[in-house]
């Protein structure tokens, strides 16, 4: 039997949307014009007053209970194991919580009784029990709702691709051929050294210069391709975009993870905010970790967590597009995990994540839905374009504006053009919601989540694309947190390769002979060379200020031939590399920076031995990159393509 308890049946059509408003003026609830609305309904009013982020005392829904003579439960018992038996996203957008179900009876406590498509669910879900009803508050439903479901979806955003591939886990930071490789290898270099220190400098120095005469070529073809694919590959034109019918555009969840960033939490809000999409059909989820009490508390400054009165409508219908979740504890703290939580929740067709200093250019959510829906469905992403805001604050900046324009404006444009492993960046990257899921969504033990995913992309025989759409970040300005920044970065990819090399025979036969080599070059060569320049630089500032000291190196005309090669001719293509977009923009102040960009390269070397080094030590702390330091304001920059 399948019914309602009787008196809550009837009195639920006597309940009508006034009588509701009544029983909010008299609990003390301001701000009510909202609600007038010809678009709010009895049946839908309760869900407004949540998404417009009024704060609803409990004696409102005592007075309910009483208007419609159904129970009202004040008291749940936390965790309660039946809530799991149905759907998260269904219990918390219907505000339904099941308290009891058993073989006769199912009895569920709501916030919104009058919610008839919720409760019709319900009916039909049950049929063959008797459905009851009683009301709870909004805030008891969450945070019952909350309980049972935070230990679930923490448990799947730590362990979910674990569980499923540990090959593909960096929870592990070697397998044990991997360790006893290394370990036979640093035995066998210092016997070599101990027995003959120059055959242990001529085998490093031979191989390193090999290295870098296989890589020089295939950086310039990278370049080459990146610069073709710009003129002939235009995803999304601005008449498509203006093609688009709102209507008919999905829901489109946004994650934004934002530890530690309460000065610039507003900003990133009102960046999204002014994002051209339909308001109602964005699933913004502003992730905070559970212990970052500064940012949790400028989110409830700014009324996230609920307001008792707006300055004015405007705010309200500001604040009301924004979830706030807060990720519970645990032995790992990292932008991943975080992710992943947030992911579990996510309403969106499709998702993209952006970081708490970003501003993406307003159409970009719309380039990436007619990009997907224009193309197979093996592309996997689309990785946004990325540019500094403040490139022109000091010399660092400046280099590090010089490196990231020519990495994402040509070097991952001709990596996508020869479908090449793509290290995607930590942000601005877009999925499709499911096909992200069935990929295993992010490593949380992976401090470079980004890169690791667009590796197990490629594995899965899946692409990624570049999006003609930029996004506005801060460079970072302090050499200190530039280092740690960069030291994360490397660490990350020393993690993305050791977990992809753990069975190079399996993985040569997933992705094939020529993307294995591409995944050493890029992958391999981004890891290699910052650790051994040093070396390499110590060698020809001694050979310098010692002119016999090292002619044991230069054993043959060959590999003499080859060192001055790449000495000379491979920095300055280099460099040439980076002013590639500086005459493509016509920005010529950028030229004399470009020929100091080696000193720059000594910084990212120090990023990468400390990353190393931290590897060892703390495999799995995530080093904070601290945003909102730089003295340029975001209003300054110019909407345009040039970062310079």
């Amino acid at each position: 039997m399948n019914t309602l308890l009787t008196s809550a049946y009837y009195k639920k059509d006597e309940v009508t949307k006034n009588s509701i408003i009544s029983l909010l003026e008299k609990n003390g609830v301001q701000d009510l014009e909202a609600l007038k609305s010809s678009d709010v309904t009895e049946k839908n009013l309760i869900f407004v007053l949540r998404q417009k982020k009024y704060k609803i005392n409990e004696n409102f829904f005592i007075d309910l209970a009483n208007l419609m003579d159904i129970p009202y439960t004040k008291k749940f018992i936390q965790k309660n194991k039946c809530v799991s038996a149905l759907p998260y996203r269904f219990l918390k957008e219907n505000l339904i919580v099941p308290m009891e179900i058993n073989t006769t009876i199912a009895r569920f406590a709501t916030a919104n009784p009058l919610n008839s498509a919720g409760l019709t669910v319900l009916e039909e879900t049950f049929n063959d029990k008797k459905v009851e009803y009683h009301i709870g508050s909004i805030d008891t439903i969450e945070e019952v709702i909350e309980n049972v479901y935070k230990e679930i979806h923490i448990n799947s955003a730590n362990w979910d691709l674990y569980d499923r591939n540990p090959g593909d886990s960096a929870y592990n930071v070697l397998v044990p051929w991997q360790k006893n490789l290394i370990l036979c290898a640093l035995f066998a270099f210092l016997g070599l050294f101990i027995l003959s220190y120059q055959t242990s400098l001529i085998f490093i120095f031979t191989f390193t210069n090999f290295f870098y005469t296989l890589l020089n070529p295939f950086r310039f073809y990278v370049a080459f391709k990146g610069i073709q694919n710009k003129k002939l590959t235009t995803y999304v034109s601005e008449e498509d975009v203006k093609n688009l019918e709102a209507k008919e555009l999905p829901v489109y969840t946004i994650l934004v993870p934002v530890y530690k960033e309460a000065k610039v939490l507003l900003q990133i809000m009102e960046n999204i905010y002014k994002m051209d999409y339909p308001k109602d059909k964005l699933d913004i989820k502003i992730l905070f970790e559970e212990d970052d009490e500064e940012t949790l508390r400028e989110a409830r400054k700014l009324g996230l967590f609920g307001i008792t009165k707006a300055k004015t409508a405007q705010h309200r219908n500001f604040l009301k597009i924004f979830d706030p979740i807060i990720i519970p504890k645990g032995e790992i703290k990292t932008k991943p995990r975080a992710c992943n939580y947030g992911l579990l929740r996510a309403k969106g067709e499709y998702v993209v994540i952006f970081d708490a200093e970003d501003d993406p250019e307003p159409d970009q959510l719309k380039k990436a839905i007619i990009a997907f829906q224009s193309i197979r469905q093996d592309r996997a992403c689309f990785q946004s374009h990325l540019i500094f805001y403040n490139s022109k604050e000091n010399l660092l900046t400046r280099w590090f504006s010089l490196e990231y324009q020519y990495r994402y404006d040509y070097y991952l444009e001709g990596l996508s053009a020869i479908n090449a492993p793509i290290p995607l960046g930590g942000t601005s990257n877009h999925f499709r919601t499911k096909q992200l899921l069935e990929l295993g969504s992010w490593d949380p033990h992976n401090v470079t989540e980004d890169a690791d995913l667009g590796m197990r992309i490629c594995k899965k025989g899946l692409e990624t694309g570049m999006l003609n759409s930029y996004t506005y970040e801060e460079a970072n300005p302090k050499l200190g947190s530039w280092i740690r920044q960069r030291s994360r970065w490397c660490k990350g990819h020393i993690q993305t390769y050791l977990v992809h090399m753990r069975n190079p025979l399996n993985l040569l036969k997933k992705i094939g002979y020529k993307k294995f080599l591409l995944f050493q070059l890029t992958f391999g060569g981004n890891i290699f060379l910052p650790l051994i320049n040093p070396l390499l630089w110590a060698i020809s500032i001694l050979s310098i200020l010692f002119p016999e000291m090292f002619n044991f190196l230069l054993f043959a005309e060959w590999i003499t031939l080859i060192s001055t090669m790449n000495l000379i001719c491979g920095n300055l293509f280099q460099i040439l590399l980076y002013l590639t977009p500086v005459f493509a923009e016509k920005k010529y102040s950028f030229i004399p920076f470009a020929f100091t960009i080696p000193f720059y390269w000594i910084l990212v070397s120090a990023g990468a031995w400390k990353g190393l080094i931290q590897l060892i030590t703390k495999p799995h702390y995530w080093e904070k990159t601290m945003h909102g330091i730089s003295k340029y304001d975001r209003s300054s920059k110019k909407i345009g393509k040039s970062i310079l």
